[in-house]
């Protein structure tokens, strides 16, 4: 199979149900209050905040819609591991972190990065991130563009489902959004 880097990243639209998508911004806007800043981990600083109070806001809340948002993330990991990249000798994954929730305020924005993920492990959980899922919670926003590799912005809307490699190969970011709020919630594979 000859493909390049950006046949690994796919895009699932409509892949949350809308209804689902709207229950849960609902509940992360009534309690608020849980979100915290996101940081950022370096061997040599440690956890840290690399844009001050610009970096998006993230949570593990515990929705009502978390069941259904597991089942999901667990049909888009075999849909994209299983069936599209049909790796049939690929079978060395585990499991999947539980979903985190990202709120961007006006302003906010998450800095140009790659997904190695060192808060999933705790000790008893092993493993490296191997894939990304990211989700689109709403679209009523502007700005807030998911922008891979510097330049190829992906377009997003309600319920899509964004799947790709969790390693340096590839850096994405978040642009600042510039009015509203956007909600996504992400999870890693390992």
């Amino acid at each position: 199979m000859d493909m390049d880097v950006t046949s690994y990243l796919k895009v699932y639209n409509n892949f949350l149900d809308s209804d689902q998508c709207k229950q849960t911004v609902k509940e992360l806007e009534e309690h608020s209050h849980q979100f915290q800043q996101h940081q950022y981990y370096t061997e040599q600083l440690g956890y840290h905040n690399l844009n001050g109070n610009k970096e998006l806001d993230i949570s593990y809340m515990n929705t009502s819609t978390r069941p259904y948002i597991m089942q999901r993330l667990w049909d888009a990991y075999n849909q994209y591991i299983v069936k599209d990249l049909d790796f049939p000798w690929y079978n060395a994954w585990v499991g999947f972190s539980s979903v985190r929730f990202n709120r961007y305020n006006t302003d906010s924005i998450m800095t140009n990065h790659c997904d190695h993920i060192h808060s999933l492990f705790d000790g008893q959980k092993k493993g490296v991130p191997c894939v990304s899922a990211l989700a689109i919670l709403n679209d009523d926003y502007t700005g807030g563009e998911l922008v891979f590799w510097n330049d190829q912005v992906i377009k997003v809307k309600t319920g899509d489902m964004i799947m790709f490699p969790s390693n340096f190969l590839y850096p994405h970011k978040v642009n600042p959004v510039t009015s509203g709020t956007r909600y996504s919630c992400v999870s890693w594979c390992y």
